[in-house]
């Protein structure tokens, strides 16, 4: 999910929200999400009960995560597997989080560039059976609830189609991306629609100068009549710009006839490894611990205050854990709310803050857990 974003937004004066009155809920329900990506994603059964009872306890209520379809159906002539797919639903089923599966990564059979992890799907038919596949699996009527029926019953009802296609590593050919994009998702959408009619279908997240991207998207890919909700994905250490780009995107989607349809922020965030090592290109999403908490305090505030006039009814941190290992070089394992080392999660100050707003504006009563009653 990660990548480079460079945004060049005007800083506006910071004004704070006043938090949400003590005991009454005041944002959507799932608006306080996740993603769950990264090294976490492999750990063990009994480490992923772990990780998913500490994200609802921390005020989590929806997750991001990926549905690789290319290790699912590796082989064209046979079905797909369900196996990794299965153990991150029960995971957020037995806890209570909402998943919101952003389908992805063709696999080698089914693309246009055989050889990139980045091409677009070949056969767009292929890309929609898996989808049906998995609504069939975890949707209302899934066969998953029928074979675990002590499991709670939370099925999957809002599916993302693709991620960033708007950019080059993660869609292949660029020769009409907009119009290729528009295929898949209006196919998506019909199929979705079918299998489940109360499905959501969220459009791919855009990046970087989204909302320029996002105006030549609805002139080519019919955005307003194939999706139910518009994703951006903004990176940025400061609150002013990540309202001002969640503010113009907004404004794109009203200039098309879309003034009703929410928008989702599927990643937002900035990373802890400010002296950690040098990120040339990246040095300014660079922030300290310190800083970060902050972020995603002030952040939070913001997105609550103002989500009404921006319709914004989802806000995604970038990312529930990661390594914090500088070695690795690289900003995005430093954006996690915990430090994953040695199979064991450890809360970092931006986890404060996180669950301090989590619970303030879901309404929860402090009950010495965080957990709502």
């Amino acid at each position: 999910m990660p990548r480079l974003v460079a945004v060049a937004t005007a800083l506006l004066v910071l004004v704070l929200a006043a938090p949400a009155a003590a005991g009454g809920r005041s944002v959507p329900r799932g608006f306080f999400g996740v993603d769950f990506d990264r090294q976490i994603q492999y750990a063990g059964p009994q480490s992923q009960d772990t990780i998913w009872a500490a994200m609802a306890s921390n005020g989590v209520e929806a997750a991001r995560v990926i549905f690789d379809w290319r290790s699912a159906q590796p082989s064209k002539d046979v079905a797909p597997d369900f196996g990794r797919t299965d153990n991150l639903v029960r995971a957020a089923a037995d806890h209570g989080v909402r998943l919101v599966p952003v389908v992805i990564i063709a696999p080698r059979w089914a693309r246009v560039v055989g050889d990139s992890e980045a091409s677009r799907p070949r056969d767009v038919g292929a890309y929609t059976s898996y989808l049906k596949a998995l609504v069939e699996r975890y949707g209302p009527k899934g066969t998953l609830w029928e074979v675990d029926p002590l499991l709670p019953k939370l099925p999957i009802r809002a599916w993302q189609i693709w991620n960033e296609p708007d950019m080059a590593y993660q869609w292949l050919p660029r020769e009409k991306w907009q119009k290729n994009y528009g295929r898949l998702l209006a196919r998506s959408y019909s199929t979705l629609r079918k299998a489940d009619p109360g499905a959501k279908v969220v459009a791919a997240a855009l990046t970087n100068y989204s909302w320029t991207t996002l105006d030549k998207l609805y002139r080519h890919a019919n955005l307003a009549a194939h999706s139910d909700a518009i994703a951006i994905n903004a990176y940025t250490r400061v609150v002013d710009n990540l309202i001002e780009i969640t503010r113009r995107n907004r404004k794109v989607m009203d200039g098309h006839g879309d003034r009703k349809k929410p928008l989702w922020i599927t990643e937002w965030g900035a990373s802890a490894s400010k002296g950690k090592f040098v990120a040339p290109g990246q040095d300014h999403l660079q922030v300290t611990d310190r800083e970060l908490a902050k972020l995603v305090r002030d952040g939070y505030n913001r997105l609550a205050a103002d989500r009404r006039k921006l319709g914004v009814t989802r806000a995604f941190w970038y990312t529930w854990a990661s390594s914090y290992n500088a070695h690795l070089k690289s900003i995005f394992d430093f954006t996690g709310l915990e430090r994953w080392s040695n199979f064991e999660l450890h809360p970092r100050r931006a986890l404060r803050a996180f669950r301090s707003r989590a619970r303030e504006y879901e309404g929860c009563s402090k009950n010495g857990l965080g957990e709502c009653r």
